[in-house]
């Protein structure tokens, strides 16, 4: 690894989106996101309205161009930032610019910041551990790569399953999406704008998001579906999954979970994949018995600014 010293911070340019994407190819997977891996992907990654790069991502540049970023996500609705830190041929010295740049960053819109590590990256975790961030919570990144057969996806009398129709069910989907995740570890209540342009991103569409609704067709239950092109094999993502909390316990999380795994097989993906709170002992459960297995952790870090 290099040690040069010489780099310097400067904000994201517009003019930076292929060095960046050179950048975070080359780190590989790091902290919770999974980013793109081509340019227009990425592009629709930065334009999502909470993320304001010009503002919120740093760069990290010395003669051989970005060689590390920061990012920062403010979350105000809930006190929060989140900051993502990755580098490639940097030393200690940077990445600790980078860090502080982004702590200094994320003070300005909130008082608590999160941090995220992947379990491969050890000197990020030895630096934070160091600066006494707080390690808070466990995620796990779940996969199914091979021997992937469709689930019974019965659903309990009374419901009925389909997918989204059109844009008009966005304030419904919205709603549901805020009370099922409410109190959940870091979720932060999303707008109609947001989930809309979510929507008409090119890795989702309506037709992704599969939906239960009870009797009276309110809706009750959503698997939100993704795939992406990485490295020549179709990946399908499950999203995320959420049952509104009047009517737990009644199988509906398994139902709909089961049956966004499904859609996603019909769509041939090469592989499966999933984020999971590891205090989450029932969704762990259904995907468990699913075939899916821990392929990496992500540790969640907290500090008072």
């Amino acid at each position: 690894m290099s040690t040069k010293t010489n780099s310097h911070l400067r904000n994201f340019k517009w003019s930076d989106i292929e060095a960046l994407q050179r950048l975070l190819n080359d780190i590989g997977r790091h902290g919770h996101r999974d980013w793109p891996s081509n340019v227009d992907e990425l592009r629709e990654e930065l334009e999502y309205p909470r993320v304001q790069p010009k503002r919120n991502i740093a760069l990290a540049i010395n003669g051989d161009g970005v060689t590390g970023y920061a990012i920062v996500e403010p979350e105000a609705n809930i006190g929060r930032s989140v900051i993502g830190i990755g580098s490639s041929k940097i030393g200690l010295a940077t990445r600790n610019k980078l860090l502080d740049w982004a702590t200094t960053r994320a003070k300005q819109e909130a008082p608590i910041a999160h941090l995220s590590t992947r379990d491969n990256e050890t000197e990020l975790e030895k630096l934070v551990e160091q600066l006494e961030w707080a390690k808070v919570r466990t995620y796990l990144k779940l996969e199914l790569t091979t021997d992937i057969s469709p689930a019974k996806a019965t659903l309990p009398g009374g419901f009925s399953l389909r997918t989204m129709l059109g844009l008009d069910e966005v304030p419904e989907l919205t709603y549901l999406q805020n009370e099922a995740f409410s109190q959940h570890f870091g979720y932060s209540p999303n707008t109609e704008d947001e989930i809309k342009a979510r929507l008409l991103a090119h890795d989702t569409s309506i037709n992704d998001i599969v939906m239960i609704h009870d009797s009276h067709e309110q809706l009750v239950a959503y698997c939100w579906t993704l795939t992406q092109d990485r490295e020549g094999l179709k990946i399908g993502r499950i999203g995320m999954t959420g049952v509104l909390p009047s009517v737990r316990k009644q199988g509906l999380g398994r139902s709909i979970a089961e049956a966004g795994f499904n859609h996603l097989l019909k769509q041939e993906v090469g592989a499966l994949e999933l984020d999971v709170d590891s205090v989450n002992a029932p969704a762990i459960k259904i995907y468990s018995s699913l075939g899916f297995t821990t392929s990496s952790e992500v540790s969640w870090w907290e500090r008072s600014l």
